[in-house]
């Protein structure tokens, strides 16, 4: 089960799963209007359509469509009220796609409460492209099998070496694909991890937070801005999402890089677009992007 405001590679990876293996995919609308939208609906409307021959929540954390951050704690903790009465083997899983609020977010993996959170590391980590991570609980790693041979996983080797079978469950190393790779992105996925904790987590949470607010707030003052993120910030994360009236969002984005700010159209049905202050950023140059939105007319 997924969501229908959830991203192409999340929607893909599961119809090519459910094609493969026979499993039934299922999509349930979060809301018909973001405006106004809560936490409480979010997770009524996630486990209210849980059954029992559901084996997988698939969300996102952060909407790359509109920014909207989802309650994560609370939707891990009333699936595991609807686990607490299943068979181990019917249990269910939640499975995050987390990278826009990796990097962001002062949280770990148990704060959150999924069973896996897999994200790129090339965002808001500021790592290079091609890099990410997956990261499981044990209850997650059981309950799946790989289909890439592990080169660090020794009792793999050692099970291919004696031509046995492997045993106990999977692990991340045995989850861990083997090959060649751009072995120098991942060596340098290593500084962006440590300029992070040289900063601090919570100083990147607060920051980051800090200059969305900064943004938002004078977007919504705009009578010709409609901004589509929710203000609060245990709704959003680092990405505005808005539209200018009369234009579209390809013309706003590159009306903005003519005038050398960044932005992007987000790649949905219905697109918007997209700002995405960072720790990167300074209170100063988002009022000149406010300044420049004020002076966009259509």
């Amino acid at each position: 089960m997924t969501t229908e405001q959830d991203y192409y590679a999340t929607h893909e990876a599961l119809r090519l799963a459910a094609k493969r293996t026979g499993a039934k995919l299922r999509k349930v609308s979060l809301y018909e209007q973001i405006h106004g939208i809560s936490e409480d609906h979010i997770v009524e409307r996630i486990v209210g359509a849980v059954t029992p021959a559901t084996r997988v929540v698939a969300l996102t954390w952060v909407h790359s469509s509109t920014g909207l951050k989802l309650p994560l704690r609370r939707i891990a903790d009333a699936l595991e009220e609807i686990n607490a009465v299943r068979e181990d083997g019917a249990r269910v899983l939640l499975c995050v796609d987390g990278v826009h609020g990796f990097g962001i977010e002062d949280v770990t993996l148990s704060d959150l409460g999924c069973d896996f959170l897999m994200a790129g590391c090339h965002k808001w980590v500021f790592g290079p492209r091609g890099t990410g991570v997956v990261a499981g609980t044990p209850r997650g790693w059981a309950a799946v099998l790989p289909t890439i041979p592990s080169f660090i996983d020794s009792d793999s080797w050692k099970a291919w070496a004696t031509g046995t079978e492997l045993e106990g469950p999977s692990t991340a190393a045995r989850m861990t694909p083997g090959g060649y790779k751009a072995f120098e992105h991942l060596w340098a996925l290593s500084n962006a991890f440590e300029f992070h904790q040289t900063i601090g987590k919570s100083r990147v949470a607060e920051r980051t937070h800090e200059l969305v607010r900064h943004l938002m707030g004078g977007l919504n003052t705009m009578k010709h801005v409609t901004v589509h993120t929710p203000r609060s910030d245990r709704l959003s994360a680092g990405i505005v999402s808005f539209d200018i009236a009369g234009l579209s969002p390809g013309t706003v984005v590159n009306r903005l890089r003519e005038r050398y700010i960044i932005g992007s159209v987000a790649p949905y049905a219905v697109p918007h677009v997209r700002l995405t202050p960072s720790i990167v950023n300074t209170p100063e140059e988002i009022e000149t992007v406010l300044r420049e939105i004020r002076a966009i007319e259509s």
